[in-house]
């Protein structure tokens, strides 16, 4: 039992000697442009090992990036579906992991009325083209009506590690959650939902009468009074949220209302039902303004967030992102993540929550207010962002050492990729709890 701790010891001055203490080690970051001159783009993702990049616009395209270029014809095309008044649009894109075999992708829009409608679509014989008339809703949910309700659509879909659907879905709109959905086990809003979609159902997954979808069987309300649907509730607008593709950990991005905006974190293998909170509490704050009758603040059974920050410097809406997985560099297993007021961008180390803001580092990737509106992933796990006036896509990446400087050898790499590894385990460990 002592060895690792006199390797890590040793390894730690040694790092300490490179100038790369473990404790402060979190690289430099720079924002290389892959994408440029689209039209409101919200969100970028790719199935798996695709070098194309799939980009959502507001209104209801999808265009695919190739070789640099946006091809002339949008992959998918249905404007006429789409509503884009206040926080609609279409808004989230998800591909399963077969997708290269079966052709079949996922999409999330809100339609005229601002529902939200999950459905998907199928690729034609051209991999480039996909057939609008193939659409089969796989979930809709009524949003509440009025002009005071054109907010907290939520955005984000992901097929998870295991297989499902999962979506996060905002409150519904308006100011303090009026109609307490987040905490209603009865309602769809204000949750992460967990379904089935298929089209080849897990065993044991159970039917829903009227509906396309399925309940995992393990869903942590089955049986019970909550909606079979849902994993967690307590959300106010997660509007992006992320899981992480080393380990399967889930981040959340939760917008919060006058003062505080969150990051919430549950570790892979949870076995759901949490409850984030909102509108009992505010981040780690109670909200002292009409909150939900039940739980009290502070109650046990709320999982409160892993970071925080208030509104002190003109932040104000969070843009939750991922966890940077695309090389062993020093950015490995950092979380990145923005604010859409300032467009400012940070990162922090999960094992620490040391926070390190990379505004000044990714030049116009970032600083800009109101057009930072998503992160995502390309196909092979590069962390991208998203601005949506500025209509492009960048792509962070590690600043590589100047020629001839002082760079680190490959058995120092590998020493260090393997504490980064160690400290994100014992990291893992103390947010589970």
């Amino acid at each position: 039992m002592r060895r690792p701790a006199l390797w890590l010891a040793r390894l730690a001055a040694v790092l300490a000697l490179f100038g790369a203490a473990p404790a402060t080690a979190q690289g430099q970051a720079q924002a290389l442009l892959v994408a440029s001159g689209l039209t409101q783009p919200l969100f970028v993702a790719a199935p798996n090992g695709d070098p194309r990049l799939f980009v959502v616009e507001r209104a209801g395209r999808i265009r695919i990036v190739q070789n640099g270029a946006t091809l002339a014809t949008p992959f998918l095309d249905i404007r006429t579906r789409v509503g884009t008044l206040g926080e609609g649009g279409m808004l989230g894109l998800a591909f399963p992991a077969d997708y290269a075999s079966s052709g079949l992708f996922t999409v999330y829009y809100t339609n005229s009325n601002l529902d939200s409608v999950v459905a998907r679509f199928s690729v034609t014989a051209d991999p480039n083209v996909a057939d609008p008339s193939s659409e089969d809703v796989l979930l809709f949910i009524d949003q509440p009506d009025g002009t005071g309700f054109q907010n907290h659509k939520g955005g984000t879909i992901h097929y998870g590690p295991d297989g499902f659907l999962w979506f996060a879905t905002g409150d519904g709109g308006s100011s303090n959650d009026p109609f307490e959905n987040a905490q209603n086990p009865q309602s769809l809003l204000g949750k992460m939902l967990r379904i089935d979609v298929g089209p080849v159902f897990a065993p044991g997954s159970i039917p829903v009468a009227g509906e396309a979808y399925r309940i995992p069987a393990d869903n942590p309300f089955v049986a019970s009074a909550p909606r079979d649907e849902i994993w967690a509730l307590g959300l106010r607008n997660p509007y992006r949220w992320s899981f992480d593709r080393s380990t399967g950990d889930l981040w959340i991005g939760d917008v919060g209302q006058f003062a505080v905006e969150e990051v919430d974190f549950e570790p892979a293998g949870d076995p759901g039902g949490r409850n984030y909170g909102w509108d009992v509490m505010e981040g780690s704050s109670c909200n002292p303004t009409d909150p939900a009758p039940a739980p009290p603040c502070n109650d046990p059974s709320l999982s409160l967030p892993v970071h925080e920050y208030g509104h002190e410097a003109d932040d104000c809406s969070i843009i939750g992102g991922n966890l940077y997985r695309a090389d062993s560099s020093l950015l490995s297993g950092l979380y990145f993540f923005g604010d859409f007021c300032t467009g400012r961008v940070w990162s922090f180390d999960p094992a620490t929550l040391a926070v390190t803001e990379r505004t000044a580092e990714l030049g116009a990737a970032a600083g800009v207010g109101f057009t930072l509106v998503s992160f995502g992933e390309d196909g092979f796990g590069r962390v991208l962002l998203v601005q949506r006036s500025a209509g492009t896509v960048y792509r962070l990446a590690p600043v590589t050492p100047p020629a001839g400087g002082c760079g680190i050898g490959p058995e120092l790499a590998v020493a260090i990729s393997a504490l980064a590894a160690l400290r994100r385990r014992r990291g893992r460990r103390a947010l589970a709890g």
